[in-house]
């Protein structure tokens, strides 16, 4: 007779790691005369199916403190179940480690320095969004506008009212503490498109629109609203699943392939992916105007379905800047 495997389940697990709710379970596995401990949970892949993930603790019975170091550990075997069809778990990896640093970092220094970093990613934000857009003002302009409420030397109004917008747009998300619908997208859009000269800021849609320079058609009006909500339900099913910074790209592609609005579509998705990630407690990110051509690539091959190469793609785009 072959050795048989006895599996006790000793205690199940309610931890919170990184602002997220984690369950998981002990299993006691006896294997001829040893001993093993494992670290679990069971997953949903489908309707009616799930998945069983353990990851080994050892011989000895762990602490709580020993489980909850390895809790990440898990997690990250339960990215590689859900996010194979759009990123490698390492570069997921690169991304979790990056906001274990930039919380370790906030919390060492004074709060006016936070302050101030976060007034510069505004600002930054601000000025990429909006150049990738035609706008015309420099990085400085956009400091001028939004820091010392200053107005540049031959500013165009309608670019100093999107650097105005942009600032109100942000603020605005950072504060929203009501759920993705529809009606937060129109105040999200109306508020980067005031005062621009669109003629129906924060309206869906309800005439056909063209995308300049891309091959990509927009839905028609009467599916604009249909797919606003399908891809509201999306993002609920897929909140504890799919890797927020995943998710964040995901949304915001599916928002730009509907391109609900007029106009401010761009500036909305991009406000709209960093909502997600706050959300998720997650740092915030900006696509460079430099890195354009890239990014509209990017876009392009989720467009042709290929989702993988988009999410890939758009991971390169914004990682740059963790690099600075």
């Amino acid at each position: 007779m072959g050795r048989r495997s006895v599996v006790h389940k000793l205690e199940r697990f309610i931890y919170n790691v990184d602002n997220n709710t984690v369950m998981a379970y002990i299993d006691k596995i006896k294997s001829g005369k040893k001993t093993f401990y494992y670290l679990g949970k069971t997953i949903r892949i489908g309707e009616d199916k799930w998945k069983k993930i353990r990851i080994k603790l050892g011989e000895k019975e762990p602490t709580r403190e020993e489980v909850g170091k390895k809790l990440k550990e898990l997690r990250l075997e339960e990215y590689k179940v859900y996010n194979e069809d759009y990123l490698d778990a390492n570069r997921l990896e690169v991304i979790d480690d990056f906001k274990e640093v930039y919380n370790n970092h906030l919390k060492q220094i004074l709060k006016t320095i936070a302050e101030k970093e976060e007034a510069d990613f505004l600002i930054r934000f601000t000025y990429n969004s909006n150049a990738i857009e035609g706008n015309r003002l420099t990085l400085r302009d956009t400091y001028l506008i939004i820091k010392e409420k200053q107005i540049p030397s031959g500013a165009p109004p309608k670019d100093y009212n999107e650097a105005i917008n942009g600032r109100e747009a942000f603020e605005f998300i950072k504060k929203y503490k009501g759920k993705l619908t529809t009606e937060f997208l129109e105040k999200l859009n109306g508020i980067l498109t005031q005062n621009t000269g669109v003629v129906y800021p924060g309206r869906v849609r309800f005439f056909p629109v063209k995308i300049e320079g891309a091959e990509h058609t927009p839905p028609e009006p009467e599916e604009v609203r249909p797919l606003l909500k399908k891809m509201i339900t999306f993002y609920y099913e897929n909140k504890r699943k799919i890797h927020p910074f995943v998710l964040a790209f995901l949304i915001h592609a599916k928002f730009e392939e509907i391109h609900p609005f007029e106009d401010g579509n761009g500036r909305t998705g991009r406000a709209l992916m960093n909502w997600v990630l706050i959300q998720a407690g997650y740092p915030k990110v900006f696509v460079p105007v430099k890195l354009r051509p890239k990014y509209y690539e990017a876009l392009d091959l989720y467009n042709v379905k290929n989702v993988k190469g988009y999410c890939e793609k758009m991971f390169d785009v914004v990682v740059e800047q963790f690099k600075l």
